[in-house]
C-alpha cells in the first residue's frame, strides 16, 4: 500500500468521524440524590451561616448532563423567635430568602451556575444563613435530574478501526 496523502486524509478523517460520532451518543435518564443530615443539627444565626457541599455519588463529571436539580432543607424552630427567615445562598444565586413557620420542609429552585458546577465537579455548594431570628438546620436533600451520554457500540468499533488504519499508516510509514 503506497502512502499518499489521500490515505492520510482518509485515515483523519476516520478518527475524526469516529470522535465526533462520540458526541451523538445515547442518554440513559438519570437521577442522583444526596442527603446531608446534620446531627447534631446546626443552629443557624444572621453572625453563623453554614455553608456545605452536597456531593453526588456515581456522577461522572464531564460525561453526565444535568437538566435540573431541586433542593429541600428541613429547618426547624428553636423557639426563641415568632418570625424566622433563612437566606440561602447557591452558584449563580446569592440571596434567596425563605420565610417559614417552620414545619420542617422548605425548597429552594435551581440555578444555570448550580448546574455548571454539578456538570464540572458533581458537587453543589450551599450556604444557609438568618435573615431574622435563630433556627436549626437538620439537613437538605439535593435531587438532581439528568443523563448519562454512554457510545454506542458502533461508534466506539469506528473510532477502533480508524485508529488501527492510522497505526497501521504511520508503521508502513517508518518501515519505508
Amino acid at each position: 500500500m503506497k502512502l499518499t496523502m489521500t490515505n492520510w486524509t482518509a485515515a483523519a478523517a476516520l478518527i475524526g468521524l469516529g470522535v465526533s460520532s462520540m458526541a451523538n451518543a445515547d442518554a440513559i435518564p438519570m437521577t442522583w440524590l444526596d442527603t446531608v443530615d446534620f446531627n447534631p443539627d446546626r443552629l443557624v444565626t444572621v453572625n453563623s451561616p453554614v455553608i456545605y457541599n452536597h456531593t453526588l455519588e456515581n456522577f461522572l463529571p464531564g460525561t453526565d448532563s444535568v437538566d435540573s436539580y431541586s433542593l429541600r432543607f428541613d429547618l426547624y424552630d428553636d423557639k426563641d423567635c415568632e418570625i424566622e427567615a433563612a437566606l440561602f445562598s447557591q452558584p449563580g444565586r446569592l440571596l434567596d430568602s425563605i420565610w417559614f413557620n417552620l414545619t420542617g420542609s422548605e425548597n429552594g429552585g435551581w440555578t444555570m451556575a448550580g448546574v455548571w458546577q454539578l456538570e464540572t465537579s458533581g458537587r453543589l455548594t450551599i450556604a444557609i444563613s438568618s435573615l431574622i431570628g435563630d433556627f436549626y438546620l437538620g439537613g437538605s436533600t439535593l435531587e438532581v435530574k439528568g443523563s448519562r451520554n454512554v457510545p454506542e457500540p458502533d461508534t466506539l468499533a469506528l473510532f477502533g478501526a480508524g485508529l488501527l488504519l492510522f497505526g497501521l499508516l504511520r508503521r508502513k510509514r517508518s518501515i519505508s
